[in-house]
Parts: structure tokens; sequence; C-alpha cells
């Protein structure tokens, strides 16, 4: 595949074809916008990578590479938490002799490590199997590699490398993935036509990718896995265009990550899951434009330094959140966050540093109330500020969004429009909290009673429905797809 960004709509029409996906004719000005992002996010990325010094690329390969392999474990709950802990296991003698062994075709079985390790040095030999896939000659990819790549992921698992024995179940999906008597008829499906976009290049590499990740994910081909292999397909098929890695965050993208592939499952639609993986792009051309600072950011973390900024305005936000969420209670709602997604130094910083650049917003927690109000859910948003800006000093501010998936819009939560507009925390806690209504008006309050505030205005957008989800018009195919291997969505209200 080339580094193209002048797609058309017939060509991306086409290119799907053979596959379980297809953009509904009432879609094509949103696909068209899609496409225009895509025009866009592939220049900048063509453009940084020719403009970044020789010894830039080296540096930011590993820490990409390290970042890469604890991330993607990290949404499956896998691995060390801290990308400090990944980065000593990458530079280890373990890895070393894993990289030896690859390089002479050769399987690790011996390796003698705590599960937390294997699961990275296991991604860590698979990573480096598929890089040796992505420099062959031969654009063709077996059945058998992709089995390799699972058995390298798996390590010492007997069943790292061969097709599910039983039949799978997902958790927190009505789902029945494919019967084991299935699927090696379905995995020779994915990849005949996986083969074909590649040889012809007749996709985008992030659709393709993302039509792929989604595929894989939805045949569900092995007892476990699924979710690490297919972001490593998904790479192997964007390095293969000359584009920068697809690293999905824990924090910040887990979440909508999770939505996007359950908007493909019910209707065929990749555009949200596109839409992570453009946001991840973003990310990476931004490091390749200012290396230093991304630099920074990773050995930072990898010697789990923390900046004095980030820690006083984390302090504060937390023990605002604490005060809504007491708030909430009273008012018959409840706060969920998940403390692994909320917002860590490295995305408090690049908010800092780009502003309102693309990548940066982070959802970080849900409000809702299963019993009391279905189908209703609000969720919060971290992003650079908007018209509170005069008032921040780089922190972000924090807004409402509803689940409201569009056919083929990159984005799967809307703007609720309720009575909040921004919310802004200063790190200091004695300066009070921001709250700007919609239409204007801003106020400084204390941090009770801009809790207080908050929770009554979010009360009332429940009761008025401005809360409820808006469901695609789309009924779901006739191969409706499961969810990925993955725990369910963190913010999940049905849940007891």
């Amino acid at each position: 595949m080339t580094i193209r960004g002048d797609w058309t709509l017939d060509e991306l029409r086409a290119g799907l074809d053979g596959s379980p996906y297809s953009i509904p004719s009432a879609s094509d000005r949103a696909a068209t916008e899609m496409l225009e992002q895509l025009r866009l996010v592939t220049a900048e990325a063509t453009t940084a990578r020719h403009n970044l010094h020789r010894n830039y690329r080296v540096r930011l390969h590993f820490a990409r590479r390290s970042r890469e392999i604890h991330e993607s474990n990290r949404v499956e709950n896998l691995g060390p938490e801290d990308l400090s802990e990944t980065h000593r296991i990458l530079r280890s003698k373990q890895a070393d002799e894993i990289e030896e062994a690859i390089n002479r075709y050769a399987v690790i079985t011996t390796l003698d490590a705590d599960h937390r390790t294997m699961d990275v040095l296991g991604l860590h030999g698979a990573k480096l199997f598929a890089d040796q896939l992505l420099g062959a000659e031969s654009a063709h990819l077996a059945e058998t590699d992709v089995r390799e790549i699972h058995q390298l992921l798996m390590g010492q698992d007997y069943r790292g490398g061969a097709y599910k024995g039983w039949l799978n179940s997902i958790g927190d999906s009505e789902h029945v993935p494919y019967a084991p008597s299935d699927t090696p008829q379905a995995m020779h499906e994915l990849m005949v036509w996986m083969n074909r976009v590649i040889a012809d290049d007749c996709l985008p590499a992030p659709v393709a990718a993302a039509a792929v990740h989604a595929w894989l994910a939805h045949i569900h081909p092995f007892h476990d896995g699924n979710g690490r292999v297919s972001r490593l397909l998904a790479n192997l098929i964007v390095g293969r265009a000359g584009l920068p890695p697809l690293i999905v965050q824990m924090v910040g993208d887990r979440n909508e990550y999770i939505e996007a592939l359950q908007v493909s499952d019910q209707g065929g639609d990749l555009a949200p899951l596109v839409g992570i993986f453009l946001r991840t792009m973003r990310r990476a051309v931004q490091d390749m434009r200012a290396p230093d600072f991304a630099m920074k950011l990773f050995e930072d973390e990898i010697q789990q330094r923390v900046q004095g900024a980030y820690a006083q305005w984390r302090s504060t936000f937390m023990a605002w959140l604490d005060e809504f969420g007491g708030a909430l209670t009273l008012h018959g709602l409840r706060l969920r966050t998940d403390p692994r997604e909320m917002i860590d130094q490295a995305a408090f910083r690049r908010i800092r540093q780009y502003g309102r650049g693309g990548g940066n917003s982070l959802v970080v927690g849900g409000i809702g109330n299963e019993d009391r109000y279905p189908d209703c859910r609000a969720y919060m948003l971290l992003e650079p500020t908007r018209n509170l800006f005069r008032y921040s000093g780089g922190e972000p501010t924090m807004t409402f969004l509803i689940y409201a998936p569009l056919e083929w819009s990159t984005r799967v939560h809307q703007r609720m429009g309720g009575e909040i507009d921004e919310i802004l925390v200063k790190p200091d806690s004695g300066e009070g909290i921001l709250v700007r209504r919609v239409g204007g008006r801003t106020s400084r309050m204390s941090t009770t009673e801009s809790a207080e505030f908050v929770a009554q205005a979010l009360s009332d957008d429940f009761r008025s429905g401005r809360a409820r989800a808006r469901y695609p018009t789309r009924q779901p195919s006739a191969r409706s797809r499961d969810r990925r291997d993955s725990v369910g969505d963190p913010f999940d209200f049905t849940q007891r």
C-alpha cells in the first residue's frame, strides 16, 4: 500500500466490497468528510516524517514501540501498570533473546517469567515477527502467519497459534461468536479480502486497518488474544503504507474504542473506529513535529518523574470529583469513573502543549442511573479550553457528551447541549471553580457550591431527556458482530 490522500467515495465503496462493511447512500456527506480527514492526516504524517531528523526517528521508534506494547496490553487489563516497567522488560536480556530467536525463526517456549512480564515479551515477539512480514518483498499474508503471531503472543500457553476448539463467549455481550467448525472458513475469507486490498492498494490504509481489526475481532478465532492480534494486524497495514503506528491508549481512548467497535458490530459502520485511528495518528504527527517534547514526555514517564503543575491540578480535580459524585447521589445519579482511565501526566501535558490540536480530548467517566433514567447517559470529556481559555493556564476543561453515533461519522459521541457549557478546575483550589453556562454566563464558585450547581443542572438534563442516548437508525446487519475480547463498558450502569 502506498501513501495516498486523494481517495474518492466510489473507491471507498469499491474497496469495501467483499467485506462485512459498507457505506449506505444516505451517508455520502459523512463519508466524504471522513475522506477529507484522512487526506489531511495522511499529508501531515508524510510531511512530518520527511522533516524528522534520522536520529529522532530511531529514538521515537523505540519510544513508540514501548508505548504500543504497553497500551495494547493495558487495554486488555494485562501487563505492568506502569510504562516504566514495560520499558525495563523491553530493555532486558530476555527481550534480546526473543529478538535473536525471531531472527532465526525459532519460537520461544522456555522463557521463565511472571505473567505480566510474559504479556510484554509475548507481544514483543509477535511484533518483531510482524516487522519481518512488513519488510518482506511479498505483500501476501497467510493464515499461518496470523497463527504464528498469536503463538508468539501467547508464549507458553499450549493453545497459542491454534484456533479455538470450543464455542467461546464474550462477557456482557449477547452475541455468540463463530463456532469452531466455522472459524477456519471465516478466517480464510478475511485473509483473501485483506491480501486483495493490500495488493491492489484499493483502500486508504487506516480504513483497511479498521476493517481487518473489526472483522477479526468479530470472528474471534482464538481462545484469547483476539484484541491484541487485531491491533497488531491493523498496525501492519498502516506500517506498509508508511504511516505511523495506531496506539490506542488506556487513558482517554479505551471507552470510545470499545463503543466504536460496538457500532461496527451493529451495522457494519467502520467510521467511528477509523476516527479513533485518526486520533492516534494525529498524536503521532504531533510527536514528529515536536520530537524534543515527545521524548521528554516519554523519559519523564519511564523515570516516573511527576511535574508539579500536573500533580497539583490532579489533586484539586480529584477532590472536586469527590464532591461532585456526592452531589449527584443526592439527585439520584451515579458517577462512574475508572482510575486507570483518568487523565495522566502525559495527556495533561499534551493538552497544555498543543491546545486545541487534534487527538487530545479524553473521555474520563460517565454519569447515569439506568433504573431511574433508562437509556440516558452523560460522558465527561476533558479537552483543551474553548470559551474559558482566558481563565486557563493550559489546564483542560470538562464538558458533557451523550452517546449519539451518526452513520459514517467518525465520533460516537455528541455534545449534550445541556445547561453547562464548560467547567474549569484550577490547580489552586483557592482560585475556585469556573462554570460557564450555555448562553455565555461564567461564574466562579467554591468546590462544594460548583459541585452542587453542576449536579442540579445535570439532573435537569436527565429529567428533560437531553441526556438520552440517540441510537443509529440502521438495523443490525445479518452478520451482526460481537464485541472484542474485553471487559464491558467501564461506565455501564446496567452493571451492579
